[in-house]
């Protein structure tokens, strides 16, 4: 992705992407979705101070909702923030600091 954009895009193959929407994965409720081209997973954190929850809930749904494989056995993966600017609808990378509040999509790829 772009170091900023007008285009919500997915950050590791840069596909556009649709807006999250209200997902369910094991026992979570939350907003997100996943790219069609290379499958990677996004959590919308409307805070942008819950990015360890986050990681946990994009773990468990790019697990499909397995708990135990998606903490047990680990697997590697790729991840990526992209901070949300609303006022003026512009995504860019990264988390932004520990001060940023900015809303944020963590993203998470499989590999292998």
């Amino acid at each position: 992705m772009r170091d900023s954009s007008r285009e919500f895009r997915c950050p590791f193959c840069e596909s556009p992407l649709a807006p999250p929407t209200e997902l369910r994965s094991g026992l979570e409720v939350f907003e997100g979705g996943r790219c069609t081209t290379c499958g990677a997973v996004y959590v919308y954190d409307r805070t942008g101070r819950m990015l360890g929850e986050a990681l946990s809930i994009a773990l468990i749904f790019a697990n499909d909702g397995d708990y135990d494989k998606a903490f047990s056995e680990g697997g590697e993966y790729e991840e990526a923030v992209i901070r949300y600017n609303q006022r003026l609808n512009i995504f860019s990378l990264g988390d932004g600091g520990r001060l940023d509040r900015s809303p944020k999509f963590f993203f998470l790829r499989l590999k292998g």
